[in-house]
């Protein structure tokens, strides 16, 4: 597979060990961002070794056999570059942005760090202290809390585990689990490198021969397909010191290949992103009782999610709840007006636009996009496929996916009782 839009000057190429490359040149910048990411994250995971993706996220920063964690970090750092990395369910990405001139030092500290880790006995012990005061922190967090509760009731098996693991499975992880998955996993297969900014040919050249040095895999076990579970849930939970009620109302949602994927990331920019969105004017602008609201739209090759957050005091939750219900169910029955479907549209085209840029906006939408569908779109062409979309079909697509079951989450006050029925549907 090789593809390279001239107009654009996007390339996308399949290697002879079945690593990815894609990049796209923009001239008139002076950074370069560059990552290599690998198809691996915490649903390749199982109940014992939950959080082991994430774990070796942070042990490739701790050092290679030939750079220590600080080599790893001071030149990129000392350059005004920036160097990270995240693990997700299906990915681990590690990225840095760099001043043009020093793209080729910082790609070959990036390949070495991916290629050529330690794996510390010392640094693992110290670095596992560091992952489980994270988890302690997201058990602290009321959004990451009631979000994780969610999930492992909603999703399967597979994505609805957490991706940091639990301080049982983390604490069992050592020097030989972690390289051992690290061999069976950050192999050719599942390599997909990505560079957007000021490079030339030249630079792609050699990446490809740092790339074409990763070992084949083992095996080529099958994929994992996930879904969201059919049955509707009602998750209540209770949590000292908390001042508030947090809601996380959850429905099925078109999954990343189905046709009518562009049109519900109209709608869900419509309904909750931005201060000019429905849930923002409606709710919080007209009641005042709410300070955080939102949408979010989750999508996967196989399944995909819209969460509306909120949060606010007890005495308040019923209140909102019909609110929310009866914002929802205005749009059901009447449909989404042509204001609101151009806002959708135009706000989501505007933010494609204005990401463009910066080559790490640019970067992060070629890899969802590679590692998702095995595509790398120009901005024109996804804009062209958003700009198709009609306001009928979005209507359409809209009461197909909010009259399904909704799924409603509740964090709450250890001494706060429901009285009300807390189920949500929207008929």
């Amino acid at each position: 597979m090789q593809r390279i839009l001239k107009a654009t000057d996007i390339t996308l190429k399949e290697l002879s060990n079945g690593s990815i490359v894609v990049g796209e040149k923009k001239r008139e910048t002076r950074t370069v961002s560059l990552a290599f990411a690998f198809k691996v994250g915490s649903i390749n995971e199982n109940e014992k070794n939950n959080g082991i993706s994430h774990f070796i996220e942070h042990a490739l920063f701790k050092g290679t056999h030939n750079r220590s964690s600080y080599d790893i970090k001071e030149p990129i750092e000392r350059v005004g570059g920036t160097l990270n990395a995240y693990t997700g369910r299906k990915s681990t990405v590690y990225f840095a942005q760099v001043p043009y001139t020093h793209a080729q030092n910082t790609i070959e500290i990036l390949y070495d760090m991916v290629r050529n880790p330690s794996f510390s006995e010392s640094e693992i012990s110290t670095e596992k202290k560091v992952i489980l005061e994270e988890i302690a922190e997201s058990h602290d967090d009321p959004v990451d809390l009631i979000y994780n509760k969610t999930l492992l009731k909603i999703w399967d098996k597979n994505y609805g585990k957490p991706v940091l693991g639990t301080t049982e499975t983390v604490s069992t992880l050592n020097h030989i689990s972690l390289a051992d998955y690290y061999n069976t996993h950050y192999t050719s297969n599942r390599l997909v490198f990505a560079v957007a900014g000021n490079f030339d040919n030249n630079f792609l050249e050699k990446a490809e021969e740092m790339i074409l040095s990763f070992p084949q895999p083992r095996e080529f076990p099958e994929p994992i397909v996930g879904s969201m579970k059919p049955a509707r849930e009602i998750i209540i939970e209770k949590k000292k010191d908390l001042k508030q009620v947090h809601l996380l109302l959850s429905v099925k949602a078109p999954s990343k290949k189905d046709m009518n994927f562009e049109a519900f990331k109209i709608f869900n920019v419509l309904l909750g992103s931005g201060m000019s969105s429905i849930l923002f004017h409606n709710i919080r602008e007209k009641y005042g009782m709410v300070y955080s609201i939102g949408s979010e739209y989750i999508a996967y090759e196989d399944f995909g999610t819209l969460f509306i957050y909120a949060s606010t005091t007890p005495n308040n939750l019923q209140k909102l709840m019909k609110l929310l219900k009866s914002e929802l169910k205005r749009i059901v029955t009447n449909g989404i007006n042509s204001e609101e479907f151009r806002y959708g549209k135009e706000r989501l085209k505007g933010k494609l636009m204005m990401a463009t840029e910066g080559t790490l906006p640019i970067l992060s939408r070629h890899l969802d996009s590679v590692m998702t569908l095995g595509v790398a779109e120009s901005t024109d062409e996804h804009i062209a496929k958003i700009d198709k979309q009609n306001i009928t079909h979005t209507n359409e697509v809209i009461r197909e996916y909010l009259t399904s079951h909704w799924n409603t989450s509740l964090l709450i006050p250890e001494r706060f009782d429901i009285s009300f029925d807390a189920g949500f549907e929207i008929p």
